[in-house]
């Protein structure tokens, strides 16, 4: 608002400004084009004026929008009461996330067993068929660096699902 205001002040004074110059006799004939020229700028000032409070009206609003909004909408609760009910809010959200992270430790338990025994199953199949000679020495080193690798992803995930675990007990303690 304060801004708008300096901005039509600023544009008054410099429309003033300009019809306040006394002109010299040679120029009298050219009044007509800087009148037109003062009423054109003007114009254009009065517009951009315009532009710039839907700018800074919109500017507002979205300032007043943001924010996490507690307290905003109480409806009918004052006081306590609002505590209370904002309180109960967070404990359901939180009793949400835990009962999300006991699904993903489960899921993540499942993934680590499933990998570890289909690991199982491979390497013996490899050792019988390296020792029936279906496959060569070089392919069997080959696939026992994957499964080694596989076996490190395997271990990290069975780390980030004990740490998963700890978490859920702490949370569930407290």
């Amino acid at each position: 608002m304060k801004i708008t205001f300096k901005i039509v002040t600023l544009v008054l004074v410099l429309g003033f400004m300009t019809n306040s110059f006394a002109q010299k006799p040679e120029k009298v004939g050219k009044k007509e084009k800087t009148e037109k020229q003062i009423k054109n700028k003007k114009d254009k000032a009065e517009k951009e004026l315009k532009n710039k409070e839907k700018e800074l009206k919109a500017e507002k609003e979205a300032l007043e929008n943001e924010g996490n909004a507690y307290g905003k909408n109480k409806g009918d609760l004052r006081g306590k009461e609002f505590g209370k009910e904002r309180a109960r809010q967070a404990k359901l959200k939180q009793e949400e996330k835990i009962k999300e992270l006991e699904t993903k430790v489960e899921k993540g338990e499942s993934k680590v067993n499933t990998a570890r025994e289909r690991m199982k199953q491979t390497k013996e199949k490899l050792k019988k068929q390296k020792k029936q000679g279906e496959i060569s020495e070089k392919a069997y080193d080959q696939k026992m660096e994957k499964i080694k690798a596989i076996e490190r992803e395997v271990d990290s995930l069975e780390k980030k699902v004990k740490k998963a675990k700890k978490l859920k007990q702490s949370s569930k303690d407290n």
